[in-house]
């Protein structure tokens, strides 16, 4: 699954465009965001023109079904995610039902 600052129809728009299968979320309010403590507050604010007033920082998380953070990987750079290689390590790490 995806959080996203976009807005559902942008998502539903675009979504061709990244070549994901995941289940994509809005959060344009960034409520998800904030939840998570993942505010961006720094350089990476978003643009005029973007539906948010602010972008989250970049972050993968593994959460387990009782919504508690196992793993949490951030990015310094906005452009850039967790490497496939390094989620999945984390994941056989964290979840015995791999």
């Amino acid at each position: 699954m995806t959080v996203s600052t976009d807005s559902p129809e942008t998502i539903a728009d675009e979504r061709h465009l990244h070549g994901l299968n995941a289940r994509m979320l809005s959060d344009v309010d960034l409520s998800v965001t904030d939840a998570f403590g993942l505010r961006n507050t720094g350089v990476h604010s978003a643009p005029p023109s973007h539906e948010s007033v602010a972008l989250p920082v970049p972050a993968t998380l593994l959460v387990d079904a009782e919504g508690r953070v196992l793993w949490l990987d951030l990015s310094e750079n906005y452009q850039q995610r967790s490497d496939p290689a390094v989620v999945l390590a984390a994941m056989e790490a964290h979840f015995d039902t791999l």
